[in-house]
């Protein structure tokens, strides 16, 4: 009797430990960033003012990628002076070409020294349109070269973005597995769970490294602590979770699920 107790007792604190951590994910629905209005008739000039806008905002393109700014290396290739150099990156491509390619196919051509692992920006969480994509590529042509582009502008691989009403849904409406978190909130593309060195610490054996407690804290508090070596990607994290809706698409279950996940590693 007193072993059932024991275990009964043991379980109502875990049951009471789990409820007052999901006391802390934000209940406050916002909206995802709002699309920009971009109309057939732009200049190329305008959509390069509107594909910066993109690449800082929406696109998430910064968090992963520095602009010229070389005291910093993150994950992939630096952005400054693209636009001169991405006719040379993959023969019989131009720049045009390339680009298209980066962004519908990031992973068909990595460049030398850095690792397969952006996404799709043209899918979910992401979820840039074509137009949007134009734009973007207008914006990097000018990055050291000239912009050729047009919205009249066909690239292949255009239209393998996806409508809102014809993905399959982000928002939370139904647990899913773990393992689907960790990829759908793009996890991976600054951690790795087998060592290898990305833009944040390697999630190997974190569960050996940390409680759960401390798990929920580096999510839900990026910043609280840094990991070795790891400073100059201060605020990172928490920018891309707020790029892709995490604290108001994330169920109490599917955090405690991830969290059960890690510590298990």
């Amino acid at each position: 009797m007193k072993h059932a107790l024991s275990i009964f007792g043991f379980t109502i604190l875990v049951s009471a430990f789990y409820w007052y951590v999901s006391l802390w994910v934000p209940q406050k629905r916002t909206e995802p960033p709002e699309d920009i209005a971009i109309s057939q008739d732009l200049t190329t000039d305008e959509m390069v003012a509107i594909g910066e806008e993109i690449v800082a905002g929406k696109g998430t393109c910064l968090t992963c990628h520095t602009m010229g700014d070389h005291s910093t290396t993150l994950r992939f290739p630096d952005l400054d002076n693209i636009g001169a150099v991405a006719a040379t990156r993959v023969e019989g491509q131009d720049d045009v070409a390339y680009l298209a390619e980066s962004m519908y196919d990031p992973n068909a051509y990595v460049v030398p020294g850095f690792v397969a692992g952006m996404p799709l920006v043209a899918r979910p969480p992401i979820a840039l349109t074509d137009d949007e994509i134009l734009t973007v590529i207008a914006y990097l042509q000018s990055l050291g070269g000239t912009p050729t582009v047009t919205m009249a502008t066909t690239l292949e691989g255009q239209g393998q973005s996806v409508a809102a009403e014809q993905a399959a849904p982000v928002a939370a409406g139904g647990n899913r597995d773990a393992e689907t978190l960790f990829t759908t909130y793009l996890c991976n593309t600054c951690h790795s769970l087998d060592g290898s060195p990305l833009a944040g610490p390697s999630l190997q054996g974190v569960g050996g490294r940390l409680s759960q407690a401390e798990i929920y804290e580096s999510i839900l508090d990026p910043d609280a602590t840094i990991a070795e070596g790891f400073a100059a990607a201060t605020g990172t994290m928490g920018t891309l979770l707020n790029a892709v809706g995490f604290s108001e698409q994330v169920s109490a279950q599917e955090l405690q699920s991830l969290v059960e996940y890690l510590s298990g590693l």
